[in-house]
């Protein structure tokens, strides 16, 4: 049986509502923030009992009779004076048992929640069998979430914020999909799900996450580390075991397109891309104009030169992932999805003397010539008559991006065919037009195959720099996706895992839908902004250290502070057990 352990009273000399008390603290108890604490009483007129749960959310000494700063001296130097020694903490209610709005009582025992109170404390006995651990809190206690409220049957996504760098954002997003899809008990959750359950996470600083598979160098000898793992129910970590690296080709790729990763071979990653037939059917265009700063008329000509585009193309015979552009269209279809459609199941035909697209500079030559033709007959097939200076914006704004993002689409590339639980797409390297296209096109991809599928198998997105792919202001076809995802992705098993610096910079309908927050160290500039933290902890926030998050889940209705360790695989190349290796990778079967 659990140990009783008495910390305090209900402070009598101030008021306790229904929402916060004070205790005054025994002279031996050692009570901190974060503490979980219980106080019972018994209900009015019956012989049943009120269990009140409380979380720790400030502390206050004080020495009753001094009156000047000087009386410290003489109550507990000269002891000249009478006085005391008080120790008071603020609490928080979490949650009452039986669930009545009565506030507690004045002069209660207050005790430590340990064992079954600490998991009534934290709602844990409603979340049987749906439960997953993602941190600890600062006894190493596990801290779970409502496992309900990320699969979206009952809601879904995870937003995490915190200041680059110090905030450990990618890390804990990483770390919850290790809890997922690597620990028995999140096995467990996905169940007969979890080889289809697929993951994508792009890689947007250094190439930090292209060594997951591998172990972790400095864990070896972690001890502290290895101590948190078992503490979460992990006694042997290892590196992430079904995982897909994915580079982007160079911009000077040649012929055969080349990437360069560092510490990785050949064939341990696959070089990924659109052929010229993909980008067409799929529509692609539109990512290739996706800042939302600069959304404007130009958008008109891309929707309908995109459409245009998927009536005159039919697949090349002579070069696979090539189209033929034909010169009066093949198709008639004016809704995009059913010519889409048409094009996907088109057969292949040779030139014939109109013009081969192989790759995106061929594309760039081909609307150039249409355009221009356009203007100057009146034609309107590919701009449908928009004014001369609008069809030149668009041009120059295509060319532009030809030289930012034409070595991605080809035809001697990889699909992005997501078939391992961890799919990794690096970007890093990319211009920041290059990146937005490129997750606009996984994310399209993503949501498309999922619209006849229901929700399971699940999809989870990690996407770091969020605001900068859903900005508060403007509009954009990735930004339409993304708030796509967050209203119906729930319901579509499209789970969103959005990291930024500070949420307020992201559109608020994707911050909003998350039922999942998390919050590292924060810039007191911004802490405010953060209501469902109280004050306290919006305080503390500004001081946090890398590893310490504050977790808010729908289910407990206060945030608590969480750690989680430090991880067994590498994030970065300088953790890479296996750089240095001539041998083969053990690990190779896994990604190639």
């Amino acid at each position: 049986m659990q140990e009783k352990i008495l910390v305090g009273y209900i402070d009598g000399s101030v008021d306790s509502t229904t929402q916060r008390f004070t205790v005054v603290l025994q002279n031996d108890a050692l009570v901190q923030l974060d503490d979980l604490l219980v106080s019972e009483q018994q209900l009015p007129g019956s012989t049943g009992t009120l269990n009140h749960y409380a979380i720790v959310v400030e502390g206050l000494g004080k020495i009753e009779g001094a009156v000047l700063a000087s009386d410290t001296q003489r109550i507990y130097g000269s002891k000249t004076m009478p006085g005391s020694r008080v120790r008071t903490i603020t609490a928080q209610i979490l949650r009452t048992v039986p669930e009545l709005w009565i506030s507690p009582q004045p002069g209660a025992e207050v005790r430590a929640a340990r064992g079954e109170e600490r998991r009534v404390a934290l709602f844990q006995d409603r979340m049987e069998g749906q439960s997953l651990n993602v941190g600890l809190d600062h006894g190493d206690m596990p801290v779970c979430i409502d496992w309900s409220f990320l699969n979206g049957e009952k809601g879904a996504h995870a937003s995490i914020s915190g200041i680059s760098g110090v905030a450990t954002k990618t890390s804990y997003a990483l770390f919850m999909l290790y809890m997922l899809m690597e620990t028995a008990d999140g096995r467990k959750l996905l169940g007969p799900n979890l080889s289809q359950t697929k993951a994508v996470v792009f890689n947007v600083k250094g190439g930090d996450l292209l060594h997951i598979d591998r172990p972790n160098a400095k864990f070896v000898n972690d001890v502290r580390a290895k101590e948190m793992w078992a503490a979460l129910g992990v006694n042997d970590p290892r590196p992430f075991q079904s995982t897909r690296f994915y580079a982007p080709p160079t911009r000077s790729g040649g012929v055969i397109p080349t990437a360069n990763v560092i510490g990785r071979k050949d064939g341990e990653y696959k070089i990924y891309g659109w052929t010229p037939l993909e980008f067409i059917r799929r529509g692609l265009l539109q990512f290739v104009f996706s800042d939302a700063r600069e959304q404007n008329q130009v958008s008109f000509v891309v929707d309908h030169v995109k459409a245009a585009l998927v009536r005159h193309a039919v697949p090349s015979a002579h070069t696979p992932g090539a189209v033929i552009m034909r010169t009066t269209p093949r198709q008639n279809a004016r809704d995009f999805e059913k010519a889409a459609d048409l094009l996907s199941r088109a057969h292949t035909e040779q030139a014939n003397g109109d013009k081969e697209i192989k790759d995106f500079s061929d594309l760039i030559d081909f609307l150039v010539e249409q355009i221009e033709y356009d203007q100057d007959h009146n034609a309107g097939v590919w701009t449908q008559r928009t004014t001369p200076g609008t069809n030149e914006a668009f041009l120059r704004r295509l060319i532009a991006m030809g030289k930012r993002l034409g070595h991605l689409v080809r035809c001697d590339v990889s699909k992005l065919s997501l078939d391992r639980n961890i799919n990794v797409v690096d970007i890093h390297s990319l211009h920041d037009d290059a990146q937005r296209f490129v997750v606009g096109a996984v994310l399209d991809q993503i949501w498309q195959e999922k619209q006849t599928c229901g929700r399971n198998p699940l999809r989870f997105v990690v996407l770091d720099e969020l605001n900068k792919y859903a900005p508060k202001e403007g509009r954009s076809p990735i930004k339409e996706i993304l708030i796509d995802i967050a209203a119906r992705g729930r319901s579509l098993g499209v789970i969103l895992i959005g990291c930024q610096q500070n949420a307020s910079g992201v559109d608020g309908t994707i911050v909003d839908n998350a039922a999942i927050k998390c919050v590292g160290r924060l810039d007191a500039s911004h802490a405010d902004e953060y209501r469902f933290l109280s004050q306290e902890l919006r305080q503390r926030s500004t001081r946090f250290l890398p590893g310490t998050m504050v977790l808010h889940q729908p289910t407990v209705p206060a945030p608590i502070p969480i750690t989680f360790p430090f991880p067994p695989y590498a994030t970065n190349v300088s953790e890479d057990s296996l750089e240095d290796e001539n041998d083969s990778d053990p690990l190779a079967d896994l990604i190639v």
